[in-house]
């Protein structure tokens, strides 16, 4: 079964595959500290190193791309609010916020 690894500095959480919503949303659903405030891509505290499985995931967003420098992205940083997972694969995020 494929999964979703959530790291953060309160440790790592397996859970299941969920699509089409967001990354903070399936923390807050799974009572996984993950820190937000807006949830819609202007605070950035959410941001989150893709490090396994950015092929199952949906493309950047607008938001991703005016509140994350080029080169961040290009690291493989994104937003934990705007992040969906679209198809089932492996993938493994890591909380790292500012």
């Amino acid at each position: 079964m494929e999964q979703l690894t959530l790291i953060s500095r309160f440790g790592t959480h397996h859970l299941p595959i969920e699509t089409d919503t967001t990354i903070v949303h399936l923390a807050k659903k799974h009572q996984v500290r993950w820190g937000y405030a807006c949830e819609r891509g202007n605070c950035a505290q959410c941001r989150t190193k893709v490090v396994e499985g950015s092929e199952f995931l949906n493309e950047i967003t607008e938001a991703e791309k005016l509140r994350l420098r080029k080169a961040e992205r290009a690291e493989g940083y994104r937003l934990g609010c705007q992040i969906k997972i679209v198809k089932q694969g492996r993938v493994e995020l890591a909380h790292r916020p500012y």
